[in-house]
């Protein structure tokens, strides 16, 4: 049996609402670092004047593998992903279950071999990748971390990197008073 120590480094976050995932480590082929970034979008988010089930895309079997055309998604591509659009994964929406995409870049290309990047630089890139998306879908909703529940944004405040909303909140002081100080 052979086995290997994934060295994969992962930092995950939360930015304006949507959720992200960087990734880095050393390719072993050519002993080169590599940076991943992928935004995941819940499809329960998107308001239905945005067509989220379009996001929903169908596979194409080839062979034992199956595959999406996210290159034909207008929402998806036009994201200012580093290098373009390069990853597309079914998170969860099987059974009936809320469905969850993940799509996502790669800067291992030909023209990235001489550049320097690092975690500052690749937060930058996907602040820009989300605010576009958000350009897209400007009313994706917020999951509120008290009742479950999705709003717009106009509907709470996000602190310490939370949405936390009116209807479930605004009875506590400390709500009140941030309220009052964005109002």
């Amino acid at each position: 049996m052979e086995i290997k120590e994934n060295k994969v480094k992962k930092w995950f976050g939360t930015y304006n609402g949507v959720r992200f995932e960087i990734n880095n480590w050393i390719n072993e082929y050519d002993n080169k670092e590599v940076w991943t970034y992928y935004i995941i979008i819940h499809l329960d988010r998107i308001p239905n004047k945005h067509k989220p089930k379009t996001f929903w895309l169908k596979g194409i079997k080839d062979g034992k593998h199956v595959f999406y055309r996210y290159y034909n998604h207008h929402v998806l591509v036009d994201l200012d992903w580093h290098g373009g659009l390069t990853y597309y994964n079914k998170e969860n929406g099987f059974d009936g279950s809320e469905k969850i995409i993940k799509v996502g870049c790669d800067y291992n290309h030909i023209w990235n071999e001489e550049r320097y990047y690092d975690l500052k630089t690749v937060k930058g890139e996907v602040k820009e990748t989300i605010d576009k998306f958000l350009t897209h879908i400007p009313d994706y909703k917020y999951w509120c971390r008290g009742n479950g529940k999705l709003y717009s944004k106009k509907d709470g405040l996000i602190i310490k990197r939370q949405f936390n909303s009116k209807e479930y909140f605004g009875k506590h002081d400390w709500f009140k008073k941030a309220w009052a100080e964005k109002n």
